[in-house]
């Protein structure tokens, strides 16, 4: 065996570079999909040591959706109250970070001034980082309805264009959907469907769509995959994933829109881990997500100069430089800051109301789906009477009831005893509807 130093010798005359081992390190829990992980982290690489003069190991721990990742994040927590050994987590929506913040989970990080001129504090009203300094957003997403066409055209159905077309009987068993307790994509769905409609309103709309559903999902994504596979004619979705599917299938085969007046945009954060064991390699990650070079990966079109190279990632950014770079070369020309039509949610009612909401709505519309779907047919072979179906959507909480719950849900015998009488309420009430 060749001692060391001859090999490297060795190495160089052949003309290969000997390949540096890693010294620094970063761990991070991240929701996304793995098309982010494949653009960022091997630019992320590349960026580290042309900026630090050393190699950087990223290790990406993927555990499912939203509410598993933080569920992983509350184990780890359990075992060493000093630290997760984790130091990033990226993604989820602001609820979640609202909450991990109000924990004293996350660990404070003061942007670089650079990166505040580029990084408004605020968007239509909307936060895109935390006062506390803990949390800001890397990319701002949308959510609107992905419709397949040729089942439509199938179907003889319109394509819809606003939230309340979903509930529409014609839509029944045409729609797939997440399960709220294991998605933060689509409980932040719920939530826009209530604020933009009203509570009653709002649930009348979100128990036809239920009716409709053939069945609830772990995966955010999974309904989207439904709509392109033809299993399904639409489905509530987030953008990000909308948009780079028409663009790999075409336009003629898939459609998507945003409701008018009807949809917001929610910032998707990422934020430094309390007891971060590698803090500075993880402050050098948060302002790498957000430079203007990392944030052209999520909307420029794939094998632009730039851009990502082995799939459009068709997100919004958050740093406007970004956009001035770009123009005419993105994917698609919607630019945000120059947009004022959107939703504005109270973003810490929503987050205070998340565990409630996700609990209520799994009770009944989710472990009670078959009842509940039977009732709905019934109540559309009745022809849809206006009393029927608002006694089949009413929820057994007020929303003041709900809010009020809020204080208490962390108790175990409170929440237990709520979401056993609302299962057996809503169960009782569905069989009673579908045998008239």
């Amino acid at each position: 065996m060749l001692p060391v130093y001859l090999a490297t010798i060795s190495l160089v005359f052949l003309g290969l570079a000997p390949i540096a081992s890693a010294i620094d390190k970063l761990v991070i829990i991240s929701p996304h999909r793995k098309s982010i992980q494949d653009e960022f982290i091997p630019k992320f690489k590349t960026f580290y040591a042309e900026t630090y003069k050393t190699s950087v190991e990223v290790e990406w721990l993927d555990n499912g959706g939203t509410t598993d990742a933080v569920r992983l994040l509350g184990t780890r927590f359990d075992k060493s109250k000093t630290s997760s050994g984790i130091d990033i987590l990226w993604g989820g929506g602001t609820n979640l970070f609202i909450d991990l913040e109000q924990d004293h989970l996350l660990q404070a990080y003061p942007l670089p001034a650079t990166l505040r001129d580029q990084v408004p504090q605020q968007l239509s009203g909307v936060p895109l980082y935390d006062s506390s300094k803990t949390w800001v957003a890397t990319a701002l997403s949308s959510y609107g309805i992905l419709y397949n066409k040729k089942i439509l055209g199938l179907e003889g159905l319109k394509e819809p264009t606003k939230w309340s077309d979903l509930a529409n009987p014609m839509f029944k068993n045409q729609l797939s959907a997440a399960d709220p307790r294991h998605s933060g994509t689509a409980m932040t769905m719920i939530q826009i469907v209530l604020n933009a409609s009203g509570w009653t309103k709002g649930w009348e709309l979100l128990a036809g769509i239920a009716g409709n559903t053939r069945s609830f999902t772990h995966s955010s994504s999974d309904p989207i995959k439904a709509v392109v596979a033809g299993d399904a004619a639409a489905a509530m979705v987030i953008d990000f994933y909308a948009q780079p599917k028409i663009e790999e299938l075409g336009k003629d085969n898939l459609g998507f829109v945003l409701p008018v007046n009807e949809t917001v945009i929610d910032p998707d954060p990422v934020a430094i881990i309390r007891g971060a064991p590698h803090l500075e390699t993880a402050q050098r990650f948060v302002a790498f997500v957000l430079s203007v070079e990392a944030q052209k990966l999520l909307i420029l079109p794939k094998g632009a100069p730039g851009g990502p190279k082995l799939a459009s990632l068709g997100r919004m950014a958050v740093n406007k430089q970004a956009y001035l770079e770009t123009e005419g070369k993105r994917s698609s020309p919607f630019n945000p800051f120059k947009q004022n039509s959107f939703l504005h949610l109270n973003a810490v009612t929503n987050a205070k109301m998340v565990h409630v909401l996700s609990d209520l709505i799994g009770a009944i519309q989710i472990d009670t789906h078959s009842e509940l779907k039977a009732a709905w047919a019934a109540i559309i072979k009745r022809g849809m009477r206006p009393a029927e179906v608002a006694e089949f959507a009413l929820p057994p909480v007020s929303e003041k009831e709900a809010l009020a719950l809020c204080e208490r849900w962390s108790d175990n015998t409170v929440r237990n005893a709520n979401v056993n009488a609302w299962v057996a309420a809503a169960k009782a009430k569905y069989l009673r509807m579908a045998a008239h």
